[in-house]
This record gives C-alpha cells, structure tokens and sequence, in this order.
C-alpha cells in the first residue's frame, strides 16, 4: 500500500491506507481508536458479533508498524472499546498486544472509552505535545494545531459516477482528524453537525478507497 504524503504544520506527514499517519522526521506513528475487545462488549449484551475483531486490529497495527519501523507510536485513545476490555482479550491477543507494547515506545492517550485499562497498570496521558502540534483523543476545534481520532470519519459521496461511502482523514490548516483504525467500530458521516466547526472550503478529505488514499476537496461534501 502506497503513502499519501502531505504538507501540515510545516511538516511532512504520510497518509496511510491503513488508516494511520506517519511522521517521517520524527519518526512517529499515530493510529486512533482501535476500540479493542468491541465484538466480545457486543456479545456480552446480547449481539453476536464475530470474535476476530481484536485478532485483525492488532494484526493489522503490527503490519503497519513493521512496514514505518518507528521510534515512537501513538495510540489517540478509545485503544479499548472500554475498560474491561484487556480483562475480555483473548491470551494469545493479550500477549502479541504486550508484546508490542514492549518492543516499541507506545504513548497511550486517554478516550471516552477507556479512561483506565482494569486491572493492568499502564500509564495513559490526557494529550501528548511535540513541538507544536498537540495529540489528543478529541478536538478541541479552537486554534490549537492538533492530531486527534474520536469521531471516526467517514465520507458520503459520488465518485467517478459511484456512491461511496468510506473512511477518511480530515484536514484543514491546524487540525487532522484521523478515521478510526479499529476493525468494528463504522464511522460518522462529515456532514453530521459534530463536524460543522472544522468544516470549510479549505478542508480536504483523504479518503480511502480501493486501499489507497485520494485527496477530495470541500467539493464533494
């Protein structure tokens, strides 16, 4: 899968069809909400979800960490789908899980879904700064220059005569919002009223489709 790299803050940043960001000068990978153990919460109340939810996450954050090599992952919070979630995963999960989490530098930054991990002692920051650009869990939609998850974004559209509707990485001049990287966990529509303090006609959509990344502009929503 190929990177779509962009221009933000006046740095270089490459989109990945995955779903995350890498920051090449730093070194950095940034994945947002991967709502871990969604399908075995689903089961517990009644919905029978396919149990493979945590297995493809986690295959899937190992690949792109393999494939970018960081020194450093950010995780944007909502990394469980709640806080009893690592007490739910499965050994094997739990063990290639802490087994990442050993072999790379991991930040954890707390979401509404999981504000503690029950019953495991890891360390989870409210936001996290380097340089200018603050990472957080959801916007604060102010003047801040941020990279945030939260809102799973997710596109509406025709393209190239098709209806689509499809994950994507919102973009203005001091804010990204990324999609969510978690198996399970759907996406709201940027034309929902959440996005109406972001949205203007300088804002791009980096959507992904057919496992690239395309840039639309305010045009298409």
């Amino acid at each position: 899968m190929k990177f779509y790299n962009i221009k933000f803050a006046n740095e270089n940043f490459e989109i990945s069809p995955f779903g995350a960001i890498f920051w090449p000068n730093e070194e950095i990978l940034i994945v947002s909400d991967l709502h871990l153990e969604k399908g075995s919460s689903y089961y517990q109340r009644g919905t029978f979800l396919p149990p493979y939810d945590t297995f493809d996450t986690i295959n899937r954050l190992e690949e792109i960490i393999k494939q970018t090599y960081p020194k450093k992952v950010l995780l944007l919070g909502d990394t469980m789908h709640d806080k009893n979630g690592l007490l739910r995963m499965p050994n094997k999960m739990k063990e290639k899980f802490f087994s990442l989490l050993e072999k790379w530098s991991f930040v954890l930054i707390s979401g509404n879904h999981d504000e503690e991990f029950k019953g495991y002692d890891l360390k989870l920051f409210p936001s996290f700064k380097i340089r200018k650009i603050t990472f957080r869990h959801q916007s604060s939609f102010d003047e801040t220059t941020e990279i945030s998850g939260h809102f799973h974004p997710v596109i509406n559209t025709k393209f190239k005569g098709v209806r689509i509707r499809t994950p994507c990485f919102l973009v203005t001049e001091n804010k990204i919002i990324l999609p969510s990287f978690g198996t399970f966990t759907g996406g709201l529509d940027i034309k929902n009223d959440a996005f109406k303090d972001i949205i203007s006609k300088n804002t791009s959509a980096y959507i992904i489709y057919n496992q690239q990344i395309i840039n639309l502009n305010s045009n298409y929503f």
